[in-house]
Formats: C-alpha cells, structure tokens, sequence
C-alpha cells in the first residue's frame, strides 16, 4: 500500500511538456496544423514550448495568422522570438521597431518566465535586428541575459525542473556545424551547469537530443512548415519527468497524424545530467 502511494506520487509530481518550433505562418502546412492540435489533446501537456520562427518573412498577415492560432491553445504557453520573426527587407523597421508586431499580435513578452509547483520555464531571446555577422539570421546570447536567468534562478526550489528555451542552438550535430551555435553559447552553458536542467531550441528544423556540459540541449523540428530538410517530416517533442529523470519523446508527422517516433532518457546524477542506454 505505502509502494502504491509513492507510485502515485511520483506520477503526480511528473511534468508533461510539449515542445514545438519553427511553425513558420506563411508556409505552414494546414492539415499539420490540425493533427498537431488534435495530437496535443491527446497528450494534454501542461505546458507548450515554442521556440522561435512563428512567421516566415515577420509580414502582418503571418503573425495574424499565428495569432490566431494561439487562441485555439487550450494550454498555457511559453514562446519567445526567431530571427524569422525580425523583419528582413524593411531596413527601418528592422532597426527602429524590430519586436511591434510581435507586441501587438503574440505577446508583450519577448523573455517570459513561468513558475509552477514542480518546474520554472525561462524564455530568452536570442534572435538579433542587427549583428557583426553578415548573416543576421545568427543568434547570440549576452552576458546581461546569462546573470538574469541566474539571478533568476537562485530563487528557485531545488526540487523544481529548470528549463530554459531559445530559438538558436546550443549544441549541433557535426554535420549541421555550419549552421554555427549561438554566440557566447559555450560560456552561458558553463555558467548554467547545475542550474538549468534542460535547453529547448529550434532554428535548424532538426530534431535531436545531446547532454553538453551536463546539460541536455534538446532541440524540435520544424513542427507546421513546408520548409523540410532532405528526409525529415514535421516534427515536435514531448518532455516528461522531473529533475531526476527526463524522457523527450519525438513525434513525427505520418499517414496524416503525429506518430510516436522514439525516445531518449536522462538522469541527473552529482556531475549534471547523463543520456541513460
């Protein structure tokens, strides 16, 4: 009887999160969109992730159309910023008013945080109007950022899941260096060892999952858009577990549903957080 009420326990005190990215209105799939709705009730996450790109060229009518589907959550929802949600070919507006649209149709929020019982979620934002680098598709994280979601973070329980959400990647497979890590990436992850436990990210529309500095980078695909890598489907995750144990299930789109694709998971021991095989 005592095994059965600490079993019930531990499911009760797991958290369930859904992550999806780079939805891209203006070249989303409408059928998609559908089964991922449909799929999402299934799951019933407590929380929806999205990380970054929710229009494909920041026109007015893409984030209407985003807009619109954010009023069909029933769940609450953490998002923050792509570098597709900056303006690319209206120099002015880009420099002077990079996030009004975004303010007026998605949220006055650009680096949101969520605490609940058992996890807190923290938002940056890591697209840029404008960078050094001649492709300002590339993100970065600052200095300021990394000491804010520290600071934000020592007034949280340690039993609390800690989850941090970007648009750029912290971690890429070797295949995919080119598309570069967020800049300054390498020291934000130093600095989050054994504070965060878990990133989520998009950008590359490349689903995948890797421990870094004891940390899990876990990245989803493109989730609604038509804009696929060779081989790859829309895709999304699903998080479940707490600050001892994670799973990130993938769900791939298929014969006109998201299907359960496979599954990695986590413990976290002294050193940080470690793929268990």
């Amino acid at each position: 009887m005592i095994e059965a009420v600490k079993i019930n326990n531990q499911i009760r005190n797991m958290t369930t999160i859904a992550h999806i990215s780079d939805l891209h209105f203006g070249c989303e799939a409408p059928m998609v969109r559908e089964g991922l709705l449909a799929s999402l009730e299934h799951i019933n996450p407590e929380l929806v992730v999205i990380s970054g790109d929710l229009t494909q060229q920041a026109k007015r009518r893409e984030f209407q159309a985003a807009h619109a589907f954010l009023a069909t959550l029933p769940y609450p929802y953490l998002i923050v910023p792509g570098n597709h949600d900056l303006v690319e070919n209206n120099l002015p507006e880009r420099l002077l008013f990079p996030w009004q649209k975004w303010r007026q149709y998605i949220s006055r929020e650009l680096e949101p945080v969520i605490h609940e019982e058992a996890y807190v979620a923290i938002g940056v934002n890591t697209a840029r109007r404008v960078s050094l680098n001649p492709d300002w598709s590339r993100g970065s994280i600052s200095r300021m950022q990394v000491a804010r979601i520290r600071r934000q973070l020592q007034t949280t329980p340690t039993t609390h899941l800690r989850l941090l959400t970007a648009h750029h990647p912290f971690w890429l497979p070797p295949m995919f260096a080119h598309r570069e890590l967020v800049k300054r990436g390498a020291s934000a992850l130093q600095a989050f060892q054994s504070e965060v436990d878990i990133i989520l990210s998009g950008h590359v529309h490349l689903a995948y999952a890797q421990v870094t500095q004891g940390v899990i980078v876990s990245h989803a695909g493109t989730t609604l858009s038509n804009r696929l890598l060779l081989h790859h489907t829309n895709s999304f995750n699903v998080i479940r577990g707490d600050r001892q144990r994670l799973s990130v299930e993938l769900m791939e789109w298929g014969s006109q549903r998201f299907r359960f694709a496979r599954q990695q998971v986590f413990r976290r021991e002294d050193a940080g957080w470690h793929q268990q095989h």
